[in-house]
This record gives structure tokens, C-alpha cells and sequence, in this order.
């Protein structure tokens, strides 16, 4: 299809932080040839150009495979739980300096149930701004639903997701990191996780840290399933890749144009 037939609403310059889900070490989910971490990173080049087409200003937290600020992943830098802390945590310091008007995390499923298949969105009710998350959330999810189908391309509609006990882990519920608030961490907790303490900023003496939150409106997409077969091929495929990124920049600019 033709760019130009898509309807996207006139930006206003304002700054849309786009996050490429994983990168460097940590790859995300793996299956039938697709690697998530290259597959986010793709999508967010194809999301990044359409915002700039229409007007919006985007900044992406990485570029290339790489971690989202320079110096956080190779030789020499932490490893496992504190180098997965460190990257998220710069991600929405990212976001927060620049003065972001959202924050939008795109990512693939994975599971090993092969027939789970479809798009979901995520946003975090336990926040100041839920209510403006929850309906960027909805935006974007029916939006890419719609794209895909008006593209020719039938897709799961997983729905929206308030990630707020996404995981829970002895009675403690734990959303995702870049969507929801300020988490305290103990020295314990990262110990047990074989975590460095030094690294992930702990002082002689600290029983705790506290994670900074994003500071804006946010939500993380899951664009389909790399394990399930049929998303895969969809994953795989130019024209519906474009499809995707075309329902998620849709998504977005709607929503700040406040035609959600």
C-alpha cells in the first residue's frame, strides 16, 4: 500500500520516546528465525520514520544493537540482572531528561505454547497518569488490530493489559519495569539474583535502592508471537511488517492529536 493513503494526523512537534524492546546480550525471545531483539530494533526505525513524516519528534533509546545509553553492555560491564537493571533504568532516564510527551515500548512475544498468537498492549494502572496510558494503550492496540486487517492481514486481538501484577513473586506483584512506578530493590534481592551491588549504584552500608519512573504517559506493545508460526511469517514479511509499524505510528498520533 501506498504511504501516502495512510491518514496520519499532522504533527505538533512534540517528542515520542520509541523503545526498541532488549539489544546487546539480551536478545528477548528466539524462534523460527527471528531474533526479537533485531526484529524491535527494525520496527522502531519503521515507527521512528513515520512519526518524523508527520511532524512529531522522535528519540530512540537505542539505534543499533547496543544497549540504550553507551557504555552499558560488552566487555567489562555487568553481566545478567544488573546489566538488564542498568538498561532498563537508562532507558527512562532517557525519556525522562529529554522531556518526553510519551514513552512507547515495542516488543514480540515469545512462549512455548506454539498456538498462542495475536497483538497486545500494556499500559500501568498504579500510576498518576493511568488514565492517559490506559487510552495510549488502546489507541495503539486498536489501531495495529486495524491496519493489519485493512492491510489484508488477520491478526489476534489480545487486547489492552493493565500490567500492574504482571508478575507476582511471594506475594509481591511486580509490573513491568519501564511502565511502572518507582521500585524499591533490596541488597538482598540483588544478591539472591547474583547481582552487583556497586554497579547498580548501592553505597557501603545501603539496605536499598528505589528505581526511578518514567515521568509521561507510556505503554509497550507486543507485536504477535515469534513462536507461533503464521505471526512469524507475518514478522518475517516486508509489507506486513510495515503494516504493524503503520498501525502503531497511528496509534501514537492519534492519540496526541486526541483522536483516540
Amino acid at each position: 500500500m501506498d504511504l501516502a493513503q495512510v491518514v496520519m494526523p499532522p504533527g505538533d512537534g512534540a517528542l515520542v520516546v520509541v523503545d526498541p524492546g532488549h539489544g546487546g546480550d539480551e536478545i528477548g525471545a528466539a524462534a523460527n528465525g527471528i531474533v526479537e531483539k533485531d526484529s524491535n530494533l527494525d520496527m522502531g526505525r519503521r515507527v521512528e520514520r513515520l512519526l518524523t513524516q508527520a511532524g512529531y519528534r522522535v528519540l530512540m533509546t537505542r539505534s543499533d544493537a547496543g544497549r540504550a545509553v553507551a557504555g552499558l553492555d560488552g566487555a567489562g560491564q555487568p553481566q545478567g540482572f544488573s546489566a538488564q537493571r542498568r538498561d532498563l533504568q537508562a532507558r527512562v532516564d532517557l525519556a525522562n531528561t529529554a522531556g518526553a510527551a510519551l514513552f512507547v515500548s515495542l516488543h514480540s512475544n515469545g512462549l512455548n505454547d506454539p498456538s498462542a498468537d495475536g497483538v497486545e498492549t500494556y499500559y500501568n494502572a498504579a500510576r498518576p497518569f493511568a488514565a492517559q496510558s490506559r487510552l495510549l494503550a488502546q489507541t495503539i492496540q486498536r489501531n495495529v488490530v486495524e491496519e493489519m486487517t485493512r492491510s489484508g492481514y488477520h491478526v489476534r486481538d489480545r487486547g489492552t493489559l493493565d500490567d500492574a501484577c504482571l508478575r507476582a513473586f511471594q506475594g509481591v506483584c511486580f509490573p513491568l519495569f519501564v511502565l511502572g512506578p518507582p521500585r524499591e530493590t533490596s541488597l538482598g534481592e540483588v544478591l539472591r539474583r547474583g547481582g552487583d551491588p556497586a554497579a547498580l549504584g548501592f553505597s557501603a552500608g545501603q539496605a536499598s535502592i528505589v528505581s526511578r519512573a518514567t515521568q509521561m504517559p507510556g505503554a509497550l506493545v507486543e507485536l504477535l508471537f515469534v513462536t507461533n508460526a503464521e505471526d512469524a511469517r507475518l514478522l518475517t514479511a516486508a509489507d506486513s511488517r510495515e503494516a504493524l509499524a503503520r498501525g502503531v505510528a497511528l496509534g501514537i498520533s492519534r492519540f496526541l492529536a486526541g483522536q483516540s
